[in-house]
This record gives C-alpha cells, structure tokens and sequence, in this order.
C-alpha cells in the first residue's frame, strides 16, 4: 500500500425545500456513493480535502462551514481510518 496524505472527503452544498444550502461531508469514491444518492437535485460538490480519522475529518469541515471547533463525542472519533477504507478509495482512485 502506498503512503497516502489521508482519507479524501467531498463537501458539498445540498438545497433544503426553503432553499437554503446545507453543507454535507461525504467519503470520496464508493464508500460515499450512498450518501450522494440522497443529495437533492442541484447539490453542488465544492470541496475535497484529506483527513486520517473522523474527529481530524470533522475539525477540517468544521472549519470550512464555519461551524467553529468541532469538539468530538467519542473516543473512536480520533482513530485512525481502517486500513480498509484506504484500500478501496486508492483502487478506486487508480481506476480513474
């Protein structure tokens, strides 16, 4: 396995029924392929960046939304991604 910077997330703006944009974190490639099937029509991905554990993933978006700091509530939180996870984005990046 190659060394990777992190887990690749998307952030996304989705429109609510008001028409306000909600922002959404999803896994990039399949792991986040059902999270996208919910976005609403006209959900617009304006962001990708590398995080190595959910509590690091959520201080990045938290930052970028402006949500303020992003505290975690659990300590499975700051563990690092299953190797798992690395292995099917990196397949699916190769594919590209």
């Amino acid at each position: 396995m190659r060394k990777t910077l992190g887990y690749l997330h998307e952030v996304w703006l989705c429109p609510d029924e008001f028409g306000n944009a909600l922002p959404a974190c999803i896994a990039h490639g399949p792991d986040g392929d059902a999270a996208r099937a919910l976005n609403e029509p006209g959900s617009e991905w304006i962001w990708t960046f590398w995080a190595s554990s959910h509590a690091e993933a959520m201080c990045v978006y938290y930052e970028f939304v402006g949500y303020g700091k992003y505290t975690s509530q659990a300590d499975g939180d700051l563990l690092p991604y299953p190797q798992a996870w690395y292995e099917r984005q990196v397949a699916y990046l190769d594919r590209k």
